[in-house]
C-alpha cells in the first residue's frame, strides 16, 4: 500500500517514497516513523540526515516499541496523525498519495 503522506524519495534505494507511519496506536505512546515503501529503511524522525535502520526481513518490527511494523497498532499516517506527531510541515504535498488532500 502506498503511503498517504511522504517527505521525499528514499536516499537509500532511490525508488521508494518515504512515507510517514504512526505506530503505538491504542497506547499512551503513539510515535512516528519514516519508512521507505520499497526497501523498508526506517528513520525515527522526519530527517533523512539522521541514521536509518532496516527491520529484520523475516519479522519486521518497530525499532521504538518492537511491535510488528505492519501490525494492527501501526498504519500509514492520516492528516490527524501528522498533527498529533507535529510532523505536518515535513510532508511534501507533491508526493501525497491523494493529490487533492493537502496538509494544512
Amino acid at each position: 500500500m502506498t503511503p498517504h503522506y511522504s517527505i521525499d524519495y528514499c536516499p537509500r534505494c532511490g525508488a521508494g517514497l518515504l512515507g510517514i507511519r504512526i505506530c503505538g496506536l491504542g497506547t499512551n505512546d503513539p510515535h512516528g516513523l519514516v519508512v521507505c515503501d520499497e526497501c523498508e529503511a526506517i528513520w525515527l524522525e522526519p530527517d533523512v540526515a539522521t541514521p536509518h535502520q532496516y527491520p529484520d526481513a523475516s519479522d519486521a518490527r518497530c525499532p521504538k516499541c518492537s511491535d510488528p511494523l505492519w501490525g494492527p497498532q501501526s498504519r500509514w499516517a492520516t492528516r490527524e496523525d501528522l498533527v498529533q506527531l507535529d510532523w505536518q510541515d515535513r510532508v511534501d504535498p507533491e508526493l501525497n498519495g491523494e493529490p487533492d488532500d493537502h496538509v494544512v
